[in-house]
């Protein structure tokens, strides 16, 4: 099968290799159909030379992406809720999406079918939707946001338009964003935030606290920097912190800052939360109401995902989401 090969530092070739096989009962082998580019996770493994310090930790070579969707092809004999001719979304996967097939454990993947009716574009994006959604659930499937929640979103790359829509859907009393770049602030309108403040214009914070009305009940980081501060400053007593962004310090180091504000520590779950997140986001999904066309910024074949990854590192004011078309089925 062809896949996409990280060889080295900014090193990316197409490359034909062997075909993954079930190895498990609870493993299904998809055919790939598209995948998009994490903006954040790929370019941290491949634009480096240590690959192995970043998640999922593997060293060159190896196979990139994470994000995909495909159909069953091959299932094993404990996969009982799903068959071959299915087509999946899932959260999550180490790696290898980036090939005509992948190989999905159902016992460390949280797998769901999703109907035809969901454009391929949409499919390929769930595994970061899933994975945005489980941490607006509780380990027994409270959805944190409601409709008294004010909801502040801090950052808006792909993530934070995702989280965007996602509180939207989860029917917030308002939602309020902070970012930066005419795209990716223009975006956020075009979603249907109530408020969009640009973080480089000059009296941002005030403008900011005025758009949350009193504070905001829900805080989501989705920048991958430090703004534990934003946070303190415009987060409500008791107000929840969601943490998406990969932060460059250790959230242990920096809970007695929330607590002495009033605000909840966040919490780190899993596959408990992905599990109510993914039957949640599929039913969204196939009722037509994801709505996150807007933020898919390029369409790309297989052999230019390079590309794919230097718009996304080196062109982020004019990239959002990047769609990579793997296979036709």
């Amino acid at each position: 099968m062809i896949a996409a090969i990280v060889k080295g530092n900014c090193l990316v070739e197409i490359a034909e290799i062997a075909e993954p096989s079930i190895a498990k009962p609870t493993e299904i082998k998809i055919r790939v159909i598209s995948g998009a580019i994490c903006n954040t996770t790929d370019n941290k493994i491949y634009a480096t030379d240590h690959p192995e310090k970043n998640w999922p930790f593997k060293s060159f070579p190896f196979v990139l992406g994470h994000e995909c969707s495909g159909v069953i092809v091959e299932a094993g004999e404990e996969v009982n809720e799903l068959k071959v001719g299915d087509r999946v979304v899932y959260w999550t996967v180490e790696g290898g999406a980036f090939a005509e097939y992948l190989i999905l454990d159902t016992a460390d993947s949280t797998v769901s079918k999703i109907n035809d009716a969901v454009e391929d574009d949409t499919a390929a994006m769930m595994e970061m939707v899933i994975g945005s959604a489980r941490l607006l659930f509780s380990a027994n499937g409270e959805q944190y946001i409601n409709q008294d929640s004010t909801v502040l979103v801090i950052g808006l790359g792909p993530a934070g338009l995702i989280y965007t829509r996602l509180a939207l859907l989860m029917n917030a009393r308002r939602v309020v964003c902070a970012g930066r770049g005419e795209l990716r602030i223009n975006t956020a309108k075009s979603l249907g935030a109530d408020a969009v403040i640009d973080v480089n214009a000059e009296g941002y914070l005030d403008h900011l606290h005025e758009s949350l009305e009193g504070g905001a009940d829900i805080i989501i980081d989705a920048t991958g920097g430090d703004v534990v501060s934003l946070m303190t400053a415009m987060g409500k007593k008791g107000a929840r912190v969601i943490p998406y962004g990969i932060t460059p310090f250790d959230w242990n180091d920096r809970l007695s800052e929330l607590t002495k504000a009033g605000l909840l520590s966040p919490d780190f779950s899993g596959h408990e939360t992905a599990r109510h997140a993914i039957r949640w986001c599929v039913e969204k999904a196939e009722a037509g109401l994801l709505g996150l066309s807007s933020i898919i910024s390029h369409r790309l074949p297989l052999d230019q995902v390079g590309r794919g990854l230097d718009l996304c590192r080196l062109e982020k004011d004019k990239t959002l989401k990047v769609i990579i078309q793997i296979s036709e089925f």
